[in-house]
């Protein structure tokens, strides 16, 4: 039962996450990452969801790359790829380190490792940031762009959530709808760019067993990514942001207390 499980729940999220992206400017890597971690180690979660995030950020490219704004690249991207390759060395180093807790009297709860740790963490705080009512009234301007890009490359290198605060930035800062989607995914290509050969080097081989269950969800992804472009308008979804912060506060807790 729980083989036939997996392949649904990895489909249903690849396909439904790469509509979204077209509607929120993130939320591949975001909804896939907590699902890849239900059946293998964290690190290895985190490369799996990154080579589905860069191959169909590569079709997405490929299909709206007329409506990027060269400037915003140029001026979000140098820090955002960077920083990337800075936080994809640190999660290497993270994904190292032992068992750091373990709840008692819990025996279905697994040990809790530092990695699996701080991508919990980290979940937990970027639901809490679109939940929160002001958190939906953060605004930046075109000069902090700068800053924009440290902050997402590097938590996109260190545990692949590079969207919100892309998107924070980019989403307030008077771009238009197709502008602002089609300057995020290339952002965030460049990203995967740096960070998955760092993965790679400290996970040499280990995918070797997962190679099916990706393709599968590259597949479903590519189908999504087709559906979104043509579903695409000038209007967002409104509540696109809150169903991926609660999806991402419950996978967020899972980790942290061994249940992921």
């Amino acid at each position: 039962m729980e083989e036939l499980y997996i392949p649904i729940l990895i489909c249903f999220i690849s396909f439904m996450a790469s509509v979204l992206t077209f509607f929120s400017g993130f939320g591949l890597g975001t909804m896939l990452l907590p699902v890849f971690c239900l059946f293998m180690p964290v690190e290895l979660a985190v490369l799996a969801t990154a080579v589905v995030h860069l191959l169909n950020n590569a079709l997405k490219f490929f299909l709206i790359r007329k409506m990027i704004d060269r400037s915003v690249l140029l001026s979000f991207g140098i820090s955002a790829v960077c920083a990337a390759f800075v936080g994809a060395l640190l999660q290497d180093y993270l994904g190292s380190g032992g068992i750091v807790y373990q709840l008692n009297g819990f025996e279905y709860l697994s040990g809790v490792k530092l990695l699996s740790l701080v991508i919990g963490v980290l979940m937990i705080g970027f639901a809490i940031l679109d939940l929160v009512p002001w958190g939906k009234d953060i605004s930046f301007r075109k000069g902090q762009f700068f800053t924009g890009g440290l902050l997402s490359g590097f938590f996109g290198g260190l545990s692949g959530h590079q969207g919100a605060f892309r998107a924070a930035f980019l989403s307030k800062s008077n771009l238009s709808a197709d502008v602002f989607i089609s300057t995020s995914v290339c952002l965030s290509l460049l990203i995967d760019v740096v960070r998955i050969p760092v993965y790679l080097n400290s996970n040499d081989g280990t995918l070797n067993s997962h190679w099916e269950t990706i393709i599968l969800a590259c597949v479903f992804a590519f189908l999504g990514s087709f559906i979104g472009k043509k579903l695409f308008t000038k209007k967002k979804v409104k509540n696109v942001r809150f169903i991926v912060a609660l999806f991402l506060l419950v996978m967020g807790t899972g980790m942290i207390v061994g249940f992921i």
